[in-house]
């Protein structure tokens, strides 16, 4: 009857999902939360952040501003959780992020001004510049250019969107906060902060076909009297900010 049978398929799927939800029990129970499973070929320095919606800073349309400053309070929260759990000696808090960046609510869309936040991935055993090395005695800091984007829109020259790296990239210097080994340790990786300010006598005086700009970001060591030398020949990934200009005459 049909009773029987949807009473079989009851159980059958019922036991089904029972089974399925055991193994990812025991697979979740087998994830270190402090150190990342996977340190071989992916083990490597990629600029980043843990939030989608901190990687465009949109100062025309409010959905998504409201989400860029949503990410901003997520990540501080997340940094500040880490670092109040990590035993180590050499821990990055969010206080560590000196100047206006320091306090989300600094970043105001009226305002026309914005704070982007990046560190680099949690790259087990990272120490470029530690002993043994060829870049022993480096300093290490992420530094950010303007970019045209991969489709080849992105404005690089108008100026319009000014930016500052926090801390600067001339004495910046992430070194100290590696070797990382654990969550639990080091608590999370260093950032820093790229402050947005737009200029609105540029911004008014625009062609309407401008709409914004990237802003290309990576990883750098240099030793004295050398260039910096960035990581893409270690497979090293950069970060693309999008930056969406407001409409004219906003202020």
């Amino acid at each position: 009857s049909w009773a029987k049978i949807s009473f079989f398929y009851l159980i059958f799927y019922g036991c089904l999902a029972g089974f399925f939800a055991i193994n990812m029990q025991v697979m979740m129970m087998t994830i270190d939360e402090d150190v990342p499973t996977i340190t071989g070929r992916s083990n490597k320095p990629t600029v980043g952040i843990n939030q989608k919606d901190l990687y465009i800073m949109d100062f025309k349309e409010n959905e998504v501003w409201g989400k860029y400053k949503e990410a901003i309070n997520a990540v501080k929260d997340e940094y500040d959780e880490a670092a109040s759990n990590a035993t180590g000696s050499k821990i990055f808090t969010w206080s560590d992020i000196s100047g206006d960046c320091n306090d989300p609510a600094w970043s105001v869309q009226s305002e026309n001004r914005g704070c982007f936040y990046l560190g680099v991935n949690r790259a087990y055993g990272f120490n470029p510049t530690g002993n043994g090395t060829d870049r022993f005695g480096a300093r290490l800091f992420i530094n950010c250019a303007y970019d045209i984007g991969i489709a080849g829109d992105g404005d690089v020259d108008s100026n319009i969107a000014k930016f500052t790296v926090v801390e600067d990239p001339t004495t910046q210097d992430l070194s100290p906060y590696y070797p990382w080994t654990s969550k639990l340790v080091n608590g999370l990786q260093p950032l820093v902060a790229v402050k947005v300010e737009i200029d609105d006598a540029l911004n008014n005086a625009r062609d309407d076909d401008n709409w914004g700009t990237f802003l290309k970001c990576q990883l750098y060591t240099k030793l004295d009297g050398e260039d910096p030398v960035d990581f893409t020949e270690e497979g090293g990934q950069f970060a693309r900010l999008t930056i969406v200009y407001p409409e004219k005459n906003t202020k």
